[in-house]
């Protein structure tokens, strides 16, 4: 693989819940600029199985403004080998190969000041999620929703430091747990009766797959803007190692001589070789367009099709609705026709911090031009009085 590794010491290991391990990790002082990181951000881990090398990624649930050290939770996955390794093996004084913080699952710090924030987290969904919710604790003054779905009470991850954290913050920190062993599945209608303040909102969700769809289309339904919506993709396959290869053949497909990215906000042109990703492709141009695992799993790669078609090997990270709006995979996708091939690396997922930006912006504006219209309405009404 190609991302930056280096090695860092477990200094902690806490058994979270009956299938889920958290792990403290250590960075030597010669990596600590390397290793700053921003809430929501996720490390890559490599680890040695059967002769050749397997990665991950894991989400930090530290929080970089409280100077916490790198923390991660791994949850066992049913057949997963890492997973269930790492639970099993890794004590403390063991070191593991990780990569630099990386991602775009993170707080707009233009808007972090004042929009209500909303947090949706599906199991072990929580790891990113409280990661944010810490950092805006920590830096803003900002009212908070956190909706925590969860199997039953005894599955729920951090559930102490959730505790804590709305007993220190109770004015500002509202915390709604649903638990599908007492009242069935998180339906659309219980998320809606959480929801406020749906037009200057911003709304981060974590979790499996079927969670994150159902908190999307509530969303939806509540009339919330898309731009106001980030989602992180991250699950956790038994063993996307083992991923069926080759069941179409890659050499069919006739391919243009070259693609356009959008890269930096600027187009560039991208010899394309038979056979490559368009990743490699980047890669070998030079590029250093946004990815992690390699595998289709995390979503760190996720580009805009702009025009032309795609085939991806798998797009696990992809919900039906990206893949409906033509968002693949760079690290999966080949060209599947020789039509003009056009990629945008940096729209992602449609919801981009700018577009946040402006549609909050454009909010406060509104509602500081209305103050203003009814200060100089006052204003005029005790002139009058006064004379």
């Amino acid at each position: 693989m190609t991302v930056e590794l280096h090695e860092l010491e477990i200094t902690a290991v806490t058994r979270e819940t009956a299938d889920c391990a958290s792990f403290e990790l250590w960075v030597p002082p010669e990596l600590r600029e390397a290793y700053r990181y921003r809430a929501g951000q996720h490390l890559t881990f490599e680890l040695p199985w059967e002769g050749h090398e397997v990665t991950r990624c894991y989400s930090l649930s530290s929080c970089p403004d409280l100077d916490e050290p790198l923390k991660i939770a791994v949850k066992r996955v049913e057949g997963g080998r890492v997973s269930n390794w790492m639970n099993d093996n890794l004590a403390v004084g063991d070191k593991i190969r990780a990569s630099v913080p990386e991602g775009r699952f993170v707080l707009d710090p233009e808007t972090r000041h004042g929009a209500p924030l909303f947090l949706f987290a599906g199991g072990s969904g929580i790891t990113p999620i409280i990661s944010l919710l810490k950092s805006a604790l920590a830096t803003t003054k900002r009212t908070i929703t956190l909706v925590y779905a969860n199997q039953r009470p005894d599955s729920v991850i951090y559930a102490d430091e959730v505790d804590r954290l709305v007993g220190e913050h109770s004015e500002r920190l509202v915390v709604h747990h649903h638990y599908d062993s007492a009242s069935g599945y998180l339906s659309r209608d219980e998320l809606r009766s959480h929801l406020h303040d749906t037009d200057i909102g911003e709304f981060y969700i974590c979790g499996p797959a079927a969670f994150i769809e159902l908190v999307e289309d509530a969303l939806d339904e509540a009339g919330v803007h898309e731009e106001l919506v980030y989602v992180e993709r991250f699950v956790s396959p038994a063993d996307p190692d083992q991923v069926e290869r080759g069941l179409v053949d890659v050499q069919s497909f006739e391919s243009p001589p070259k693609f356009s990215l959008w890269l930096d906000g600027r187009s560039r042109s991208v010899p394309y070789v038979r056979g490559k990703t368009l990743l490699e492709c980047a890669q070998a141009a030079s590029l250093n367009p946004g990815h992690s695992c390699e595998s289709g799993y995390c979503g760190s790669c996720m580009a805009h099709v702009r025009t032309g078609r795609v085939y991806m090997r798998t797009h696990e990270a992809l919900s039906e609705r990206d893949i409906a709006r033509g968002v693949a995979l760079l690290c999966q996708s080949i060209p599947a026709s020789s039509e003009p091939l056009e990629l945008d690396a940096d729209s992602t997922s449609f919801r981009t911090a700018s577009a946040v930006k402006s549609s909050y912006g454009r909010r406060v504006s509104q509602l500081a031009a209305a103050a203003v219209f009814a200060f100089m309405v006052a204003g005029t009404l005790v002139l009058r009085l006064v004379h």
